[in-house]
């Protein structure tokens, strides 16, 4: 039996670093410009509980549809900002919504808070 359905090969792949603040400094193309990642960085840690909630609701409210709308704005979020394990836990999420697979997604939705929390701690560090 394979279990390929099961855990897909980007969760067998070693983990994503957690925060690319070159990714953030590049949004503008200057290098120069300080403040508005700041700006992105801070927002983005202050949106994310809320974006992790509204995925972690419609799941288990068995909305599909609410679920994949509340995963793509946490990936595509995470993907522009650089929080590269937000970006590949939402992507794993969303393979499974996808497919039409609400248990695996609730299984790849398990490292969410983990990565959030990880996540919020890089956020600190690269605000002060």
């Amino acid at each position: 039996m394979s279990l390929r359905w099961r855990v897909p090969m980007s969760d067998v792949l070693s983990s994503p670093a957690v925060f690319d603040a070159n990714a953030v400094s590049s949004l503008t193309g200057h290098d120069d410009d300080v403040q508005f990642a700041l700006d992105f960085v801070a927002r983005f840690r202050r949106l994310l509980p809320g974006r992790v909630s509204r995925i972690e609701s419609a799941m288990l409210g068995d909305d599909y549809k609410e679920a994949m709308d509340a995963v793509l704005s946490l990936r595509t979020s995470a993907c522009t900002l650089g929080a590269q394990e937000l970006c590949a836990v939402s992507t794993r999420i969303e393979e499974h919504l996808r497919a039409s697979d609400l248990p695996g997604a609730r299984v790849a939705a398990q490292g969410l808070a983990g990565a959030e929390r990880r996540a919020d701690e890089a956020f600190a560090t690269f605000l002060s």
